[in-house]
């Protein structure tokens, strides 16, 4: 488990479970504003004849799914002051703060932290093709394991050589099951 600096600022990290290999550890900067948590499940339509409404059947649970906005300010070192300092390239520039992000989604690579402004150059290499890392998020008294499925990043205030200096950073996660990976016993009586 890891042990953050500041435990009133949500984080999100991604476990990379080669050794010798950093994980992605992001301290936010600004907690979001916002968050939204939402769960659906599934119902199959079941049609009858005299009926006038049709009957609704439960199939299967649906994701929870949480989404939130954080801001990146390479201007500002934000509430926490500098104990939570964001990735900055020698420019001022933000981008290796943002990477930190990018990396939640590309293909699990060892070399996430040389990428510069794209990731498309770390995959050419005699790396195997693995799935973005399991990610573990945090905020308050939530912890939970989930895998993040979306990230849009706006950037909003350039340095004077176009680097960005600050940016709104969209996060889309999923929440994995503990028994996710543990197939399901058939029902009884069934096949």
């Amino acid at each position: 488990m890891h042990t953050l600096r500041e435990p009133d600022r949500g984080f999100l990290v991604g476990l990379i479970p080669d050794p010798g290999v950093p994980d992605v550890v992001i301290e936010f900067q600004y907690n979001p504003a916002q968050l939204g948590d939402r769960r659906a499940v599934g119902y199959a339509t079941l049609n009858a004849p005299g009926r006038l409404l049709p009957l609704r059947q439960y199939t299967q649970g649906g994701d929870r799914t949480i989404s939130f906005t954080v801001r990146v300010d390479g201007l500002y070192a934000g509430p926490s002051g500098d104990r939570i300092p964001i990735g900055r390239d020698e420019d001022g520039g933000i981008t290796p703060e943002l990477n930190k992000y990018r990396a939640l989604l590309w293909p699990r690579s060892r070399s996430w932290p040389d990428a510069g402004g794209t990731f498309t150059a770390l995959y050419g290499r005699d790396e195997g093709f693995a799935a973005p890392p399991d990610c573990v998020f945090g905020f308050g008294g939530r912890v939970i394991d989930c895998v993040v499925t979306e990230i849009a990043i706006t950037e909003t205030l350039f340095t004077p050589a176009l680097a960005p200096l600050r940016a709104d950073v969209a996060v889309t996660l999923v929440e994995r099951m503990p028994d996710e990976a543990v197939p399901t016993a058939p029902l009884p009586g069934g096949a």
